[in-house]
Order: C-alpha cells, then structure tokens, then sequence
C-alpha cells in the first residue's frame, strides 16, 4: 500500500510541477505580468523521424492495341445510364454542328461518383468524346480495370504512365499506375 501512495504522489507532483512552467512559460501570465520577457526562446524539439523513401521512379509506356483503344470500357456508358445511377449534368455548352449549317449541339459534362464524361450530343445521339476516371468502383470501371489489366502489368515499385492507342492514332486511353495500383484512367475517343 505505501508504494501505491508513493506513486501517485511522484505523478501528482510531476504533473505540477508541468502545469507550474506551462503556466510560466505562457506570456502574459505568471509572476512576470506587464513586465517584459526577459527570456530567449525555447530551443525546438526535433524528433526521430525516418529516413524518407527515395521517390518512386517514373516509368513511361507506349503501347499499341486497337480494342482497347477503341473499345476500353466493353460497352461504353450512356448519359442516360449514368444519370439513372446518381449522375448529375454539371455543364452544357453549345457547340456549333461543323457539317449541318445552323445546326448547334451541345457539350454535356456528366459526373458521376467522381469520375468525369464529356459527351457531344447530337439530335441523333450522345457520344462519348473524354472520359477521366479516378474510381473503379461503378461497373463501366471495373470493365476498364478488367481490360486494363490485359495490357500492362505495372511495376510495384515505379509509377507507370501508360499510353495506349490504336493503330491508326486516333484514340488514346492514357493510364497512371502509382506503386502497382491503377490510380487514373483518362480516355480520348475520336469524336469528328
């Protein structure tokens, strides 16, 4: 029993006499009110840190592969699917028809669950001219990352950046694999 009460004597003195040099330390209170502060400044604490990680090196790709390129969600989403599943139109531009004079279009820009669709819609459909995609959760991107997967195998030490085209260079899908992980899709479609 006397150690116990030892014990918590040496504690409530410890954490007084902290609280007495918190209480000095602090300006404007303390015995030296409205005098000035004689004191220098405490040196800073430094901590034990680890050694930072040398930084990931960057490894660029180039690949060439048709149906990907042109094809790489499978079946590509619709404006009207993606708002039918908690997208939301988050712009509309007019866009002048090039081929049909005094026919205006309209850009959509759709975002659904953080990842971005641009659409050209015209009065005979919408077509997918870029598409950003950052999650792989909804089904149009686990089909990506299915199809992706196909075509590259990334390094878990480096991060890749990945362009895939196909063969008569009109469409692109450029991928970012950080540390092995598919970070970002960004899709560029040939859109006349």
């Amino acid at each position: 029993m006397p150690v116990v009460l030892l014990i918590s004597a040496v504690k409530a003195a410890t954490a007084a006499s902290l609280y007495v040099a918190l209480w000095l330390g602090v300006p404007g209170s303390g015995p030296e009110t409205g005098k000035a502060a004689s004191r220098k400044p405490a040196a800073q604490v430094t901590r034990a840190t680890r050694p930072a990680a040398p930084p990931l090196a960057t490894r660029q790709v180039r690949l060439t592969n048709d149906s990907l390129a042109g094809q790489p969600f499978g079946e590509e989403p619709t404006v009207q699917e993606l708002l039918r599943n908690g997208g939301r139109i988050v712009a509309r531009k007019p866009y002048r028809n090039l081929y049909e004079a005094g026919q205006v279009d309209t850009i959509l820009l759709v975002r659904h669950q953080g990842n971005i669709f641009e659409f050209y819609r015209a009065p005979e459909k919408d077509l997918l001219r870029d598409a950003v995609v950052v999650n792989f959760e909804p089904v149009y991107g686990r089909r990506l990352r299915t199809r992706l997967a196909k075509a590259h195998r990334p390094a878990a030490t480096t991060i890749d950046k990945v362009r895939i085209g196909d063969s008569e260079r009109t469409n692109y899908v450029s991928v970012v694999y950080q540390s092995g992980r598919l970070s970002t899709v960004h899709v560029e479609p040939y859109v006349d």
